[in-house]
């Protein structure tokens, strides 16, 4: 694992997610991640507009490995599909002893929504907390 990643920081999200959550709502919550997809993976949307789905790809590969992750990519000719089999984040959570908000996953789906949205795909996330596993697909859509 890179000495640039410090995987603590997952708990923090996750505090915070909880903290926002019975404080305000999920909505609230929601909205947050919508703003923090839009604003944190600006770069990101650059390049899928220019590179498209291949972009998706560096990117998953980059920070999936990066985070010591047990994880799969499949190309399909109108989309890709990542299947995270052991999610390095709750791995961490759980070992380190933070508290995982019940519904940490939601990140992904609200932010690959974002993505999507801004990059004329669509997106879906199938997971489970508590297991740590998940779903995460990008499809070209149809117009």
């Amino acid at each position: 694992m890179s000495e640039n990643i410090h995987k603590d920081f997952h708990g923090a999200l996750s505090a915070g997610f909880k903290y926002l959550s019975e404080k305000y709502g999920k909505g609230v919550l929601e909205e947050f991640l919508k703003v923090c997809g839009k604003n944190i993976y600006e770069g990101l949307i650059k390049k899928i507009k220019r590179e498209g789905l291949l972009a998706i790809e560096r990117y998953w590969n980059e920070i999936f490995s990066l985070e010591g992750a047990d994880f799969k990519i499949d190309k399909k000719k109108d989309g890709i599909i990542l299947r995270v089999l052991e999610c390095p984040a709750i791995t961490h959570m759980k070992k380190a002893g933070y508290d995982v908000y019940n519904d940490f996953c939601m990140q992904c789906r609200v932010i690959n929504k974002v993505i999507a949205e801004e990059t004329g795909f669509k997106s879906a996330v199938s997971y489970d907390c508590t297991k740590g596993r998940c779903i995460q697909k990008f499809k070209k859509e149809l117009r």
